[in-house]
């Protein structure tokens, strides 16, 4: 059972287009379908970081990560971009980033909090949806 969870967390390792993804928590659980870490979770991958209370990977068939599911006081850093939620998934085909819960994104001065945001990296796209209150921005006007 040990070899089968090491041969895992290699495949795991060298996932997506030959990125790396190093992992630390308190526990890693494996599963067939998915890798759970729990406990002051940090993941990185290439520029990205991800910080939170719980991670979970979904796999495919050929133990290929396609999803990341993040759990409690969720902080991601990308290139410049600085993002924070109770709850966030990255559906790691598609590109999208889906925050949910006192989610904020700060980038080059602007900020955007909303009680959703989602990000369609590909497209370089982005909807902020407010339920329980408005949704809140600030732009940094260029001097000329």
């Amino acid at each position: 059972m040990k070899w089968k969870a090491f041969i895992l967390l290699l495949s795991f390792i060298g996932f997506s287009l030959s990125q790396t993804i190093t992992g630390e928590a308190n526990s890693l659980e494996f599963l067939k379908d998915r890798l759970i870490y729990k406990g002051n979770v940090i993941l990185h991958r290439d520029s990205s970081t991800l910080k939170a209370d719980e991670v979970v990977i979904l796999l495919d068939k050929e133990n290929k990560p396609y999803k990341l599911i993040a759990k409690g006081n969720v902080k991601f850093r990308e290139n410049g971009r600085k993002a924070e939620a109770e709850f966030a998934e990255y559906d790691l085909r598609k590109e999208i980033i889906h925050l949910k819960g006192n989610a904020k994104i700060e980038e080059n001065g602007r900020v955007v909090e909303a009680d959703e945001i989602i990000i369609y990296k590909r497209e370089k796209r982005l909807v902020a949806k407010g339920k329980g209150k408005r949704v809140r921005t600030v732009y940094v006007e260029e001097k000329k």
